[in-house]
């Protein structure tokens, strides 16, 4: 009876906390829609007054001449409605060769200049940038630069009148640019003068050029280098180990920055871009639960590995990888290719599939007698003599069989089979915990909430997102160069773990990639015809790294508490060893190039 009494009682207690979460939660959840409610109406509110002067920056050469002749509102929406959303037109005074030849619509290649002792010093800064306006700089129409015996007489003339000449001719140019590009030529502009020069495309070379021209220009990127020097670290014996906690504060750093950023760009989606980036997340979803099944079923029928090391690995291949997708992102942005500003939630949906995946075709090996060491009947090393009843009887010895089978206690996701009609479901709440809410799907889905926030608030106060954006924008790239050169040395080091497994499961990790990122890419392009509406180059590179690449994050720590039955080294070994390592040298090239193929053969309409 008392035992009774007291069972009553912690429920009783157990339900108050289960309430005084709740309301905390309601508290907590009313008060950020509150914020957002109130960051939307003021904007909107504003809108019809501060879209015409805030989607146009002026640089720092204009600030004057804006003063004098202030930008007009009445030009707005209309001339600004064929710019791609989530991008702001910068208008500032820049070099260029020929200015006969820049127009409206052109491609270009943007570089700053700065005066270096005797010698102008020119680095290219972002490629292939649009070109929105062009007007004559001071009011004059620029002319080329004359040969120096045609026009010895002017230039000695314009020197005695305003010093040194002008190496080239100025003009004002308004280029259209997302908020990173914006940030990057904000600063340069000053530090420098921008010079403009016609961006070389080589989109009509034959696709083998393509990928080529591709890789070599990307081979000696510093975001590669730095991987090849993490890489040969462990070749060449050389004794350093990289900080572990750095190592989780770039990851953490990384997470929230990919977050920051897309939640700023998404603030500026019309509601329309909202709902297909929801209808995509759907796609994500399906398509990563999809590769994670195909995966298990290739590594069944390819390789002698145990059923549970085939589930295992095809969940960390349903699954993606933040590292190859940052990678992904910074090769973008040195290519000057576009993406769409919410793709960041497509790296937090399509974390998810493979954990399910893997979860759920465990559960079914764990039904039909797999013992505690994942052995299955008829693989060697089954232990026949375990059964549904040694699993639910807590006075049988996991250990009891022999040593040389090094066998495990029950897992969390054992216990959880056993207890499946006894809590309704195969799923553990703390298993569950770690699938929806673990750190790394934490932070990025909080930075993708916070970023939306103050980007609906930068609508009415630019300033809002001005320090954030210098720490997350600005130090990107750096923090991503250390975080692959503790790539490279990881990498390396599982491929020392590929020794056992076999020839076939070494071409899986390396071939396999290149036809689940195909199946992305088509799954992209079949759902952008369905709607009719384009995506930009780099959404379907981002979307084939998402379903080429396998975690090496999410599902280990999935793994660790439900599947620990599983190796813990060759999924590692083919998703960090040999599938990453092939994802950012040659794969995202080749993603590209399959991207430009598809879409060109079968155009949306």
């Amino acid at each position: 009876m008392q035992e009774l009494n007291n069972r009553s009682a912690n429920r009783a207690t157990a339900g108050r906390r289960r309430w005084w979460k709740a309301a905390c939660l309601a508290i907590v959840l009313t008060t950020v829609g509150q914020c957002v409610f109130w960051t939307t109406g003021a904007a909107t509110a504003q809108e019809g007054e501060a879209t015409a002067v805030s989607q146009v920056i002026l640089g720092q050469a204009l600030v004057k001449e804006a003063k004098a002749a202030p930008v007009s509102k009445s030009k707005s929406s209309d001339e600004l409605k064929t710019r791609p959303i989530g991008t702001k037109v910068f208008k500032t005074i820049v070099e260029v060769e020929d200015p006969s030849a820049v127009k409206a619509g052109d491609l270009v290649d943007v570089s700053l200049v700065t005066i270096g002792g005797d010698h102008a010093h020119v680095e290219k800064i972002l490629k292939k940038v649009v070109v929105h306006s062009v007007e004559p700089a001071r009011g004059e129409q620029p002319e080329p630069a004359k040969p120096a015996e045609e026009g010895a007489g002017e230039a000695e003339d314009a020197v005695a009148e305003h010093g040194e000449p002008e190496l080239y001719p100025t003009l004002v140019v308004g280029l259209q640019l997302d908020s990173s590009k914006l940030e990057k030529i904000r600063t340069a502009d000053h530090q420098g003068a921008l010079r403009l020069t016609p961006f070389i495309d080589h989109s009509n070379d034959g696709i083998v050029q393509s990928i080529v021209h591709n890789f070599v220009s990307n081979l000696f990127q510093p975001l590669l280098l730095f991987f090849f020097m993490g890489f040969a670290i462990p070749l060449l014996h050389v004794p350093f180990e990289f900080p572990k906690a750095l190592y989780q504060s770039l990851t953490i750093y990384l997470l929230v920055a990919i977050g920051w950023h897309g939640g700023e760009l998404m603030a500026a989606l019309a509601t329309s871009e909202l709902a297909v980036a929801g209808g995509l997340a759907v796609v994500g979803f399906i398509v990563n639960a999809f590769i994670g099944v195909a995966a298990t079923w290739i590594l069944r029928t390819t390789t002698p590995m145990r059923r549970i090391d085939a589930v295992t690995v095809g969940s960390y291949y349903g699954s993606d990888s933040a590292g190859t997708f940052v990678t992904c992102l910074g090769i973008l942005a040195t290519l000057g290719i576009l993406a769409d500003s919410y793709m960041p939630v497509m790296l937090a949906v399509m974390e998810i599939p493979g954990c399910l995946v893997g979860l759920f075709l465990i559960s079914r090996l764990r039904r039909q007698g797999m013992d505690p060491s994942g052995n299955m009947p008829g693989e060697p090393g089954y232990h026949d003599s375990v059964g549904k009843d040694s699993l639910d009887d807590d006075s049988s010895d996991p250990y009891a069989h022999d040593d040389s089978q090094k066998l495990v206690p029950k897992s969390v996701g054992a216990a959880a089979a056993a207890g499946a009609h006894e809590d309704g479901g195969i799923l553990s709440p703390k298993i569950l915990h770690e699938v929806f809410l673990n750190p790394g799907l934490f932070m990025l889905f909080g930075g993708l909430i916070v970023g939306f926030i103050s980007g609906r608030q930068a609508l009415v106060d630019p300033h809002v997102v001005e320090g954030p954006n210098n720490f997350f924008v600005m130090m990107f790239k750096g923090a991503l160069c250390l975080f692959l050169l503790e790539m490279g040395i990881t990498a390396c080091r599982r491929l020392q773990d590929l020794k056992s497994a076999g020839i076939g499961f070494i071409v899986f990790g390396l071939l396999a990639p290149n036809l689940f990122a195909l199946i992305g890419i088509v799954a992209l392009h079949g759902y952008s015809m369905a709607l009719g509406h384009h995506f930009h180059l780099g959404t379907y590179a981002l979307m084939a790294v998402l379903c080429g690449a396998a975690s090496y994050i999410a599902v280990p720590a999935v793994q660790r508490i439900a599947i620990p039955e599983a190796s813990p080294t060759l999924p590692l070994a083919a998703s960090l060893g040999l599938t990453f390592t092939w994802n950012v040298t040659l794969g995202i090239p080749i993603y590209i190039e399959l991207a430009k193929f598809v879409t060109e053969s079968l155009p949306v309409t």
